[in-house]
């Protein structure tokens, strides 16, 4: 029955159409840019079908239904009534999306049934799934009597057809045969479909097809069967990427040079199957006895492989470089070096694969060969592995290492050809593309056709109207298709990017459109000789503004395009020039550059000069835009982060006096006016107001209050609001060029700008919020974040013993050092602190904080402005508190009472309740976390829901709320961190007291003043017991509560902000719960890392330090004023600011010195600044130098006190290479860096977080990096393939430094370890970076270079020559394989061979440090390999190297033994024996190293291998055997060797005695003597060794305390409490762990019951869970922290679980039964600790006796009855 039904056509068979008659030809279409349906008889007929034949496939579809969809679209576009109801559109789009589905259901229905004369059908075209349709209200284009016909997305009911037979054979109701001629006759139209005999005119050939009364038949040819057309197997029209699996690249056709080249493309990602690229699609062609036919794949099946983008197909052509014989040539060895290899590669591959321009070549024919046994019949499945065989020539598709690109600066192109013998590892994955990426392709394709014609016509200034119409549509659409947002008929330039498509952005550069669009840009302005076509002044002329909006497009479409993604940036950045030429004609130019360069650091430093700069200034000065003072802001600024160098360009042109006339001046003058209306609007007791100064283009000035044109502006005077507008704009600038400290700016705007008068405005409220926002974003960079402000450090580690107070309360307690400076800025700044509170009060008493827009920025900037003041330490730490109150209520979802409000204004300090405790954030976890019950101190109303009810609020509020709320968690995350700082305190202060210390006040006095000559010994449980008062009720405590609800309001803050979209939020929230909830863990971890300083040496370095450190910082920052720089500026200008800067250094600005304190100031003669660096570097690399005992404890100190993060900045300093001081400098930064993390894991970890500073191609850099990672196992494990590949690349673009692989070595071994997942990454790294790292000298024409290096005494002593990267570079592949790993084993030994080794070796001129690394690399790489390596077994070669190392050890010894064995020994040691000497002094360290490590490494390995217990080939070199362990024992016995050499030589001799005694080798005797008597010493040496070290262990003086308290005992007694502390703490760390589970459990219970809907239902929980998945790869311990808390949730839960079924929890008596047998379990017993932590940690005294029965809540929940109770 198949057979005979296959010869009918059937709903789902994809056919083309052939139409005969006067035209004959395939209708296909135009490409997917353009809809319209055409005939080209030339392209091809029934024996020939055309080369673009996925144009002519369509699919048979039945008939889909309409009417609802109809009905949606005319509402969509307003013809059913303009006024159509929101409800009514919706039931329309339900039902149109409902009879979607319903026609997708159908369709799948009737799969495979046989369709029938006058059956109606519908044609949907493959390659754009889109309908063939007939439009029976538009006429044809050409043929104006028929019906339009042409392609639509969704169909409609045009898209009918009846088919009916054009022969009288076949009748209606018969079934329709394939290869029938048939008539399609349109539903509604009732005209047939027609090949008309009218040309186009756009496309020569190509005859249009329409409908109208006419005769054509048109011819069903199947191409595939309705059952073949399936997702899992590989046919015809499939489009795939072929990536092989060995190299891990795909295979790619793309131009180099102008030519077409096929290859394997290496990628520069992580992962190489995530490279995409569109050149490396391929689409399948299945060889078929019909030409027209396709179908599926078998594995006998003949395929084609045609290349997507270009239509050339797969072929393969004799390669010229091929020598037949070059394989067999006598005199070779298998084992050639790697540059024979190399160069004989080309010489093996056959046929090379190449692209050619037609299918019917033989050439092109290929088999699929599968990697497992398959029928051949079978068809191939969609994702398989296969081999490729090539057809007409018998070889198979074969893989090299041969670059193209050789010139390149990092080759990507590996050669690929086929040669005659089939490999197992040469199969490749066929990975296969979805349709809708091949689609995108296919449009981006015919795009950069119809573009690439329009730059011609464009050039030649011969467009149509009509072509240019057609542009203008397809720029639009590309808009439209790069941003991935549907065209609903929106303002195409208003379109946005909601979600980034990387791959259509990617098509856009790959398929040329990029460079299209810049044609477009250049070509109307190209002159050819007879003039350009358009000026670019002629563009605001209305005649042009076709051409104007054509130009606009094109720029939207780079915008776009470049969006976040970094390689088209590169790309776009190229034609940088033609863009800056077009700034200022309102084309969206420089909108387009700004968006270009805006957080792209790299591109901002690479383009932006001074001239980028002056062209802004002067268009600002022509066009008096605000837009451009905003350009200028984008480019001061990447990633929030001021960019010096463009800051300082700026600052030169816009603060220059000759354009002053283009900034507004602002004054504070006396106020005048009398008027009532002027008296209303200001304040009583205000005397002055700011004024605004312009001078218009004109030339005219202009004066103005700011009050006046603020009123003015509300009231629609266009020339006011754009003064306002302006001036916004103005500050918005200032701020960006003040941002990071930049003191050019600062000091020049800040006398114009003083600080009343900022304030005065901000204060302002008849002012816009967004100038008032304006304000206080320019108070905060030009006043506030500046010197003499420090940013405090919240908690200090380091601490003085003279400085800890003997009683710690709230108001005692200071976390910022006091200093009358900070005091005097404390007073400059109180008003504004008073702003601040007063502004974020008044935001609270509203019933929805963000619920004004406009406001909203104002919020920001005044949040961020508090925050900085915290940082700052401008707050005590009770005002601390009452800011944090502040702030929580704000973010609060329920509405504080008025009571509460009024608590809040009644005082700056918001009440004395904040002022109750410290430590308590802590008692959040009280009863109130979880019970509902109200505690004693809450206000008398209840709370209410803001706006009523709180579901109502706005999850995804815009991205300045979420900002805001953000900065809120930041202080709220600086405030938590000060209270640990606070505890630290306390603790401290405790253990002081307890030292009897209460009369130490006196900082100055030193140790030995003070320190009484007895005193009691402290009482450890005593200080323990007080500690527990930070947390637990008792008269001492302060708790300090954040809110009146006992931290109810805090957590319900933290649980809905971590419901909100918005990702940095969440994590913020999170990592503060988690910080919560970890306290006494906190305190315990933090108390750990204090650093006593008590001895005077120690207190004095702390006093350096941080002196050096204050000054060191102050230098940094102001680098602008001091370093010099040549083309920064004019030398009139600089001389002007030097001035200037003196004159402000005279009035304090620079340096404040206030009663006598002096602060740290930098030197106003600019020289001296670089000494003053330079010393303090010195003195702080002089702390941690090695040979220091205390260089732990030092670097411990500078790490306590930040010194590396100084240093870190100061690395950053903008500067000139060709400034030789500052060369010096930044190598002294980078010593003190090195020696700060030398061995010292904790200080590595910190320079890790800023690894990005040392990815330069720099020395200095990598051998800092080096330090960074020196034994530290954890690191090195966790490298990223970045760091390595960067290193490997500077090595190819930076010359082979030995640095770059002495890093690299470093990385491969830590701590003793092998790192193997490192020598993997550095050893494929080293074998991509070729013949440009890997050096060897070991063919006929280098190997003379090698020995005269080594003969040369300038080469040996070089550190950084070329002998020393060579021997540098064997050291690392041996470094690549020690520890057994058989990838890099295997990879060695193809780069070099044993044989050229033992050339090298065994030379006479060899030296001995190459013999070290070249001996040192056949021990790892064929001596101690995890798979024996047969060669070093069965060759001769290990025998040479043997008979050389006794050379070697005879120099080594000068006895006359020695002589003895020349004279015994083979001749021509006889030659090379020379006298050395018996002193140490005079031999060679070198040798002696090669001789007792090396050498003796080597013979004990080989010997003692597992593989050479086979290997039979001893008894034939058994004399030099003998020689081995005779010459050991005469080096063994030279008298200067340390015991680790010795060592080293016993095992040796020990390996070759037991050799010798398996395998029955008869020694001499005395030698045997001595081995007996060697072995004999060593047993008794270790027994000796062992009883002396049991007597003086024995012997040994206990320590007794000490009769006074010494420094010493004071930090050991430290010691003790920390361990105390920790037994203390442990089940209630446990237990704060459990009440966490809990409330992220249920935590809806925290809020009103109205506003429980949000976190009800576990979307709390699914949010939670999403958030995680986004953690994994940015913040990997949160994620884990997260995690763990999951698991024991469910933990918990399956045991709750558990016990509930056994136990029903409404039976008191099944409880009381049970309870006994369970309490006595050991899980019971092992919980109850934990229960009574618990009980101690929330403080709720004894538990509810019902849940006390309950062992599940007692048990699991450690002893947490609040779910019984609280949760409900």
């Amino acid at each position: 029955m198949s057979d005979h039904r296959s010869s009918f056509l059937h709903i789902g068979d994809i056919v083309s159409l052939y139409a005969e008659g006067t035209v004959n030809g395939f209708i296909s279409t135009l490409g997917l840019v353009d809809d319209r349906c055409v005939v080209q008889p030339d392209a091809g007929d029934l024996a020939n079908p055309p080369k673009k034949f996925r144009d002519c496939l369509f699919k048979v579809c039945p008939m889909n239904r309409y009417s609802a969809q109809k009905q949606f679209q005319k509402a969509k576009t307003g013809k059913q009534s303009n006024n159509t109801q929101g409800d009514l559109f919706k039931k329309l789009q339900n039902a149109s999306e409902l009879e979607k589905k319903q026609n997708e259901t159908e369709n799948k229905k009737l799969l495979g049934e046989v369709v029938k004369y006058s059956s109606v059908i519908q044609l949907l075209h493959i390659k754009s799934n889109k309908y063939l349709t007939v439009n029976k209200r538009l006429p044809a284009l050409l043929e104006k009597n028929a019906m339009r016909v042409s392609l639509d997305n969704a169909g409609n009911e045009g898209s009918w057809f009846y088919i009916q037979p054009f022969w009288k054979l076949r009748s209606e109701g018969d079934n329709v045969v394939v290869g029938d001629k048939v008539v399609l006759m349109p539903v509604n139209a009732g005209q047939p479909l027609h090949a008309s005999n009218i040309e186009l005119l756009d496309n020569r050939g190509c005859k249009e097809v329409n409908a109208v009364n006419c005769n054509t038949s048109w011819k069903v040819t199947l191409f595939m069967k309705f059952s073949d057309y399936r997702e899992d197997v590989l046919k015809g029209g499939d489009v795939v990427r072929l990536f092989h699996a060995e190299q891990e690249k795909f295979l790619t056709c793309d131009e180099y040079k102008k030519q077409q080249h096929v290859f394997l493309r290496t990628t520069l990602r992580q992962s190489a199957t995530s490279a995409t690229s569109s050149k490396a699609l391929w689409e399948i062609e299945v060889v078929h006895y019909d030409p027209c036919r396709g179908g599926a794949g078998q594995w006998n099946s003949l395929f084609r492989f045609k290349h997507l983008a270009t239509g050339n197909y797969l072929a393969a052509e004799v390669n010229p470089d091929f020598r037949a014989d070059s394989i067999d040539q006598k005199g070779e060895t298998e084992t050639d070096s790697v540059f024979k290899k190399k160069g004989q590669a080309a010489e093996k591959i056959a046929f090379t694969l190449v692209s050619v321009p037609h299918g019917n070549d033989i050439a092109s024919l290929f088999e699929l060969d599968a990697t497992t046994l398959q029928p051949a019949d079978c068809p191939v499945p969609r994702n398989s592995y296969v081999r490729l065989r090539h057809l007409c020539t018998n070889t198979w598709v074969t893989s090299t290492a041969i670059n193209i690109d050789k010139d390149e600066e990092r080759p990507v192109m590996l050669k690929i050809g086929t040669c005659s013998t089939k490999e197992d590892k040469e199969a490749f994955s066929i990975v296969s593309v979805p349709l809708s990426e091949v689609r995108d392709l296919d449009f981006a394709n015919d795009a950069n056709k119809v573009l690439e014609s329009t730059v011609g016509k464009l050039e030649h200034s011969n467009i149509t109207q009509n072509e240019r119409r057609f542009v203008i549509n397809l720029l639009e659409d590309l808009i439209f298709f790069v941003c991935d947002v549907p065209n609903n008929g929106q303002e195409v330039l208003s379109v946005v990017i909601s979600n980034l498509n990387r791959e259509r952005q990617k098509l856009m550069r790959e398929q040329n459109i990029l460079k299209q669009i810049f044609g477009i840009l250049k070509a109307p302005f190209s002159d050819k000789g007879d003039g350009p076509m358009l000026k670019l002044e002629d563009l605001g002329d209305q005649r042009y503004a076709q051409y104007k909006y054509m130009l606009r497009l094109c720029y939207r479409v780079l915008r776009h395009s470049q969006q976040d993604y970094r390689k088209n940036q590169e790309y776009i950045a190229k034609n940088f020039s033609i863009m800056q030429s077009q700034i200022g004609y309102e084309i969206l130019a420089e909108d387009t550059i700004t968006a270009l360069l805006h957080n792209n650091r790299k591109l901002l430093e690479k383009h932006i000069t001074a001239k980028e700069i002056e062209t802004f200034v002067n268009l600002l000065r022509r066009n008096r835009e605000p837009r451009f003072l905003d350009y200028l802001s984008d480019l001061c600024v990447s990633n929030k982060t001021a960019i010096p160098v463009t800051q300082e360009l700026i600052c030169k042109f816009v603060l220059n006096p000759t354009n002053a006339d283009i900034l507004i001046q602002t004054k504070l003058i006396p106020h005048t006016e009398t008027s009532l209306e002027s008296s209303l609007m200001h304040d009583e007791g205000d005397d002055e107001e700011v004024w605004l100064y312009w001078i218009d283009a004109n030339k005219e000035p202009h004066g103005k209050s700011i009050r006046h044109l603020a009123q003015d502006a509300k009231g629609n005077h266009k020339l006011d609001m754009d003064v306002v507008t302006y001036y916004r704009y103005q500050l918005n600038l200032f701020a960006k060029m003040c941002l990071d400290r930049q003191y050019l700016a600062i000091n020049q705007i800040s006398s114009q700008l003083p600080v009343e008068l900022i304030l005065r405005s901000m204060f302002d409220d008849c002012l816009p919020y967004n100038l008032r926002a304006s304000f206080c974003r320019l108070m905060l960079h030009m006043h506030v974040d500046r010197d003499p402000q420090e940013a405090v450090v919240p908690v200090r580690y380091a601490r003085l013993w003279t400085e800890i107070p003997s009683k710690t309360t709230i108001h005692e307690y200071e976390y910022e050092f006091r200093d009358m400076s900070r005091e005097e800025m404390k007073r400059k700044f109180a008003p504004t602190m008073e702003f601040v509170e007063e502004y974020l009060r008044d935001v609270v008493s509203q019933a929805y904080p963000f619920g004004d827009e406009e406001k909203n920025e104002l919020t920001l900037e005044v949040v961020n402005l508090a925050r900085n003041l915290v940082y700052f330490g401008f707050y005590s730490f009770s005002k601390l508190l009452s800011l944090t109150r502040t702030l929580l209520a704000i973010l609060d979802i329920v509405q504080p009472p008025l009571t509460y409000l009024a608590k809040l204004n009644k005082s700056p300090e918001g009440g004395n309740n904040v002022l109750r405790t410290i430590h308590g954030v802590g008692e959040m976890m009280s009863q109130m976390v979880l019970r509902g019950s109200v505690p004693l101190s809450l206000p008398d109303s209840p709370p209410a829901s803001r706006h009523g009810m709180p579901h109502h609020i706005p999850d995804n509020e815009d991205v300045m709320v979420m900002d805001t709320k953000l900065r809120i968690i930041e202080i709220l995350q600086f405030i938590l961190s000060v209270r640990l700082d606070y505890r630290i305190t306390y603790l401290l202060s405790i253990y002081k007291k307890e030292f009897g210390d209460q009369s130490m006040t006196d900082s100055s006095m030193s140790v030995s003043d003070y320190l009484p000559i007895s005193v009691s010994e402290p009482d450890i449980d005593e200080i323990v017991a007080k500690a527990e008062t930070m947390f637990a009720g008792s008269k001492e405590r302060s708790a300090v509560e954040l809110d009146d609800e006992g931290g109810r309001t805090f957590l319900r803050v933290l649980i809905h902000l971590i419901m909100q979209d918005y990702p940095p939020l969440v994590s913020g929230s999170l990592q503060l719960i988690f910080k919560h909830f970890s306290q006494r863990a906190e305190v315990l971890q933090a108390f750990r890392q204090v650093q006593l300083l008590v001895s005077e040496q120690d207190v004095e370095n702390y006093k350096q330090i941080k002196t050096d450190l204050d000054q060191l910082r102050l230098t940094v920052e102001k680098s602008e004023l001091w370093v010099e720089k040549s083309g920064g500026y004019g030398s009139e200008d600089l001389g002007d600011s030097q001035k200037q800067e003196q004159n402000m250094e005279e009035a304090g600005i620079l340096s404040p010195v206030d009663s006598g304190i002096i602060k740290p100031q930098i030197d106003s003669n600019k020289a001296n600044n670089y000494n003053i660096v330079k010393e303090i570097l010195i003195r702080l690399s002089k702390l941690c130098y090695p040979a220091k005992k205390s260089k732990v404890q030092q670097q411990r100190l500078l790490k306590n006190m930040g010194a590396h993060t100084v240093v870190l900045d100061l690395l950053q300093i903008p500067y000139e290479k060709s400034d030789e001081k500052m060369n010096e400098i930044m190598q002294l930064a980078h010593s003190f860096l090195q020696s700060f993390s030398r061995d010292n894991s904790q200080n590595q970890t910190l320079l890790h977080k800023h690894l990005n500073l040392f990815l330069t191609p720099g020395l200095l850099e990598a051998k800092t990096m080096r330090y960074i990672f020196r034994n530290n196992y954890h690191l090195c494990n966790e490298i990223s393939d970045r760091v390595v590949h960067h290193f490997v690349h500077c090595i190819e673009t930076h010359g082979r430094h030995v640095q770059y692989l002495q890093f690299l070595q470093t990385i491969v071994k830590a701590d003793g370890k092998y790192v193997k997942k490192c020598q993997d990454k550095v050893m494929t790294e080293l074998v991509n970076g070729g013949e440009d790292v890997l050096v060897f000298y070991n063919d006929r024409a280098s190997f003379p270079v090698l020995l005269q290096m080594m003969g040369s005494e300038r080469e040996r002593s070089d550190e950084g020559g070329a002998l020393a990267y060579h021997n540098t570079l064997v050291e690392l592949l041996a470094a690549c394989t020690e520890g057994k790993n058989v990838y890099t084993e295997l990879k060695c030994n193809s780069l070099l061979p044993l044989d050229d080794i033992v050339n090298v070796v065994t030379h006479d001129d060899c030296i001995p440090e190459v013999k070290i690394a070249y001996v040192n690399f056949v021990n790892h790489c064929y001596v101690d390999t995890e798979v024996e390596m047969k060669e070093i077994y069965t060759s001769h070669h290990i025998w040479k190297l043997f008979e050389n190392f006794l050379v070697d050890m005879a120099l080594f010894c000068n006895s006359a033994t020695n002589r003895k064995l020349a004279e015994n020994g083979p001749a021509h040691i006889l030659l090379q024996v020379c006298n050395s000497t018996t002193d140490r002094k005079h031999a060679d360290p070198t040798l002696e190293k090669y001789v007792t490590e090396t050498v003796m490494a080597i013979i004990k390995g080989f010997f003692g291998s597992q593989f050479y217990v086979n290997s039979s080939n001893l008894q034939t070199h058994q004399p030099i055997f003998i020689q081995l362990l005779q010459s050991a024992f005469r080096v063994y016995n030279c008298p200067w060797l340390n015991p680790a050499q010795k060592t080293n030589i016993e095992g040796c001799i020990k390996t070759l005695a037991d050799v010798a005694k398996n395998r029955a080798i008869a020694i001499p005797v005395d030698l045997d003597s001595q081995v007996n008597t060697l072995s004999l010493k060593t047993h008794n040496m270790v027994q000796r060794a062992a009883k002396d070290w049991r007597l003086s262990a024995r012997a040994r003086p206990r320590k007794e305390p000490l009769g006074s308290p010494d420094y010493k005992s004071i930090i050991e007694k430290l010691q003790g409490v920390v361990s105390c502390l920790e037994e203390q703490f442990s089940p209630k760390v446990q237990a704060e762990f459990s009440v966490l589970v809990d409330v992220l459990h249920r935590p809806e219970m925290l809020f009103p019951e109205a506003a429980r809907l949000r976190c009800e239902s576990g979307a709390f929980m699914s949010k939670l869970i999403k958030h995680t998945k986004k953690l994994m790869e940015q913040e990997e311990k949160l994620c884990i922290k997260i995690l763990q808390t999951l698991r024991a949730m469910l933990d918990k839960r399956e045991s709750m679980e558990g016990v509930q079924s056994a136990v029903p929890a409404s039976s008191t008596s099944a409880c009381l039964s049970v309870w006994p047998l369970w309490r006595n379990s050991a899980v019971a017993r092992q919980r109850r600790a934990v229960t009574h932590a618990s009980r101690a940690v929330i403080g709720t005294g004894s538990l509810p006796s019902t849940v006390q029965l309950l062992p599940s809540a007692t048990g699991q929940h450690g002893g947490l009855g609040l779910l019984g109770q609280g949760l409900g």
